[in-house]
Formats: structure tokens, sequence, C-alpha cells
């Protein structure tokens, strides 16, 4: 593949917070080679190039918290039954929602049945196309605890240790453990503590051994300074922060994934008979104290990078963008927003080195889009272009009838 010349858009970096007008790149072997100002190019190159007059041009998004391989119907636990392989179908299908709808780049937060092992390879080798995919495998969960359905149970610092290296000797690029009780799970609080201080510093301390970042669901103060003295690298959801649980993030630079768009798609369905009653009532009575820990987290400079716990109940693997679009209305800037959503996501996984921003020797994952997110935020819920490793994404279903 030669190399290809665009020109003449508008480029967002957020790494550097400014909008670029007239700015060209050329992409050779899946990487941008060149970053500049479209004025300084001959004629006779811009005739071979593609003029994106009118179009601005951002990095591929990231989605760092997402259940790739679960269904966003109302219980998707009542699908744990079926066979690996149809998992593994399933989350093809809705690793190809986000890739279609501009996320490049997608953190598996808990798999099923495993059958995400093989997912991620089969795309990492070209079997199939997908965005970049890093996988958590099984979440680690004190014995009854929440993910304990999917999850690998443990209890005890050694159980916990050789729970994290079962994960690290299958194949898993992210430990994630499980600090506290979750909103979808019966006969427990969210905001209760699980797995101890002394548990997940003991899973914490083998991730890193390997070189692997690790993440803790949690949502109640006590939980997550517990994960943050154990050494955990983000926090996810975050939704009963305290001043000292930020003062603490600051302090040894743990991140925040906030997924703040939770709540939005959930409360479109209230009063739909197959949600657990009870999971509505918590998500509600939290909701409030979520966003208000968001803005605290945000106003304070702690380091967050975008997720949407997508595969939820009624959380879609194409609706990234909402994750964004709520950021904003609750106090981010567009620009800040949109770094949460990709350089800064790129740094919380590691993978800054390649990707995450349109530079020199980076992969040429990128969007171009009809509109400028900067002034509509919103504009992201309709991507024009996607480009993976240079080439376009074309993913296309069946000729209507």
């Amino acid at each position: 593949m030669g190399e290809k010349l665009y020109y003449n858009f508008d480029l967002i970096d957020p790494a550097e917070g400014r909008l670029i007008p007239g700015s060209a790149m050329t992409v050779a072997e899946g990487k941008i080679t060149w970053v500049g100002p479209a004025a300084s190019l001959p004629p006779e190159r811009k005739a071979a190039g593609r003029d994106l007059t009118g179009r601005t041009v951002m990095p591929g998004m990231f989605n760092c918290h997402v259940h790739a391989l679960s269904t966003p119907i109302a219980n998707p636990a009542s699908l744990n039954w079926e066979e690996p392989a149809k998992f593994a179908l399933r989350g093809l299908a809705h690793l190809q929602q986000h890739l279609k709808s501009g996320v490049t780049f997608v953190r598996d937060m808990n798999g099923r049945k495993q059958a995400e092992v093989g997912l991620r390879d089969a795309i990492n080798e070209g079997i199939v196309v997908g965005p970049h995919y890093y996988i958590s495998r099984q979440c680690l969960c004190m014995t009854g605890g929440h993910g304990s359905n999917t999850g690998m149970e443990c209890d005890g610092p050694d159980s916990c240790r050789r729970a994290a290296r079962e994960q690290i000797k299958h194949g898993a690029d992210v430990i994630k453990i499980m600090a506290s009780g979750g909103m979808m799970s019966p006969g427990m609080e969210a905001a209760d503590s699980q797995l101890t201080e002394e548990e997940m510093r003991a899973a914490i301390e083998e991730a890193h051994k390997a070189g692997k970042k690790t993440a803790t669901h949690a949502h109640g103060a006590p939980a997550i300074k517990n994960a943050i003295r154990a050494g955990i690298d983000s926090v996810e959801h975050g939704s009963f922060l305290d001043e000292e649980c930020v003062e603490m993030m600051l302090e040894r630079g743990v991140w925040l994934v906030p997924t703040i768009a939770v709540d939005h798609w959930f409360f479109q369905h209230e009063g739909d008979e197959n949600i657990p009653a009870y999971a509505m009532e918590k998500c509600k009575r939290a909701h409030e104290t979520h966003v208000r820990s968001f803005q605290m987290a945000l106003k304070a400079g702690v380091k967050m990078a975008a997720g949407t716990d997508a595969g939820t109940s009624y959380n879609p693997h194409w609706g990234s963008y909402m994750e964004l679009v709520k950021m904003v209305e609750y106090g981010a800037s567009p620009m800040a927003a949109i770094r949460a959503a990709t350089s800064d996501a790129a740094k919380m996984m590691g993978v800054d080195g390649w990707t995450g921003l349109i530079a020199p020797g980076k992969a040429a994952d990128f969007l171009v889009l009809d509109q400028n997110p900067l002034e509509n935020i919103q504009s992201l819920s309709q991507v024009g272009e996607v480009y993976l490793g240079g080439r376009r994404v074309l993913l296309q279903g069946l000729e209507e009838e």
C-alpha cells in the first residue's frame, strides 16, 4: 500500500488542546508518516491526494470500559447459558458496532466463558475485522460478590494472587478487581466494600510484576480508598467519591473511568418489567451522587479516560459518543471530553507510544467528521468515516429487500 495524502482538514490535537485549520497528513503502511500545513504542499502533490475541505479529523476514540460479549438487553445475564462460540460471534458483532461508531480501541472489563481470548487473537491475526481489543478476561471477586456469575471467586490474599496469575496465564491484558458491590447484583449495596485492601494488593502486585495494568470496579468511598492504597491504576465508576478519595487519586496518579452515560441509557427504560426493581432503585438513588463525584474529580484535575460500561442493561455498543456528551453536560469542555476518549485514554492503557494521536509514527487510526465536535459534541453520534491502520472501515450488512 503506497503513501496516501489527506489535506485541507481541520485537525483536532487533544494532547495540545487545539484545533489546527488547514492541516494535512500522509499515511503509509498503517502509520501516519507526516503531519503539517496543507499550504506547504505543492499543487502537483495535492493532485494525487484527497481534499477534505470542510471536514474535521481527530484520532479514533477509545472505550475503556465495555463488556463486548454481553448483549445490552434488560437482563444480559439471562444469556450466560449460551455456548462460547456464540458468545464470540456476539462479541465480534458488538466490537464491529464500536468500530463503525468511531471507536478504534476497546478495553473489555469482564468477558464471557473466556471466548474473548480467541476473539482478540482472531482480530490481531487478521482473521476478522475489529478494533484494537484489550481484555481483562475474568474479573476477580469475592465469593458471592458482584461479578461472581462470570468472574473468578477468590478469598484471602493467596487466593487473589493465584486468581490474578490465572488471568495472566490465559492471556489477560489487564486485571480487573471488584472492590465493591454493584447496581445489578441482588442482595447487596453498590457502595459496600467487598475484596479487602490486602486481597487486592496481592492481585495488583502480581499484575504489575507481569507488566499489566489494573482496574477496579468501585462505587463506595471506602472501597475506592482500599483499592488506591492497594496500588490500583484506575477506578471504574467512582459513584460515591469523597474529597479524600480525590486527594488520594491526585497524589498517586490514579485514573478515573466514570462511566456516567450508563444512567442515560438505563433510565430510558424505567417501567420495563424485565428490569429488576431493585436495580432501577439503586441506580436512581446513586445518580445525583455519581454526577457530583464526576464534577468533584473534574474540578480537582483527576486524570480521566472515557468508558461507557456498554453491554450492561440497554447500554448499546454503538453509543460511546454519549459518554462525551454527558461529560460536557456535567461541566467538561468538549476538548477535555475528546482528550479522555483519545490521547488520555491511550496513556491510561499504556499504548500512547503507538496510538491515540494524529502524529508521525502513530497508528493511522482516525476519524473524518462532517461536523466539528468541538462546536457540537453530539455530532460524534454520526461519524462520517473511520480509518483503522490507514484503511477505511467498510463493514456492510445485507442489502435491504
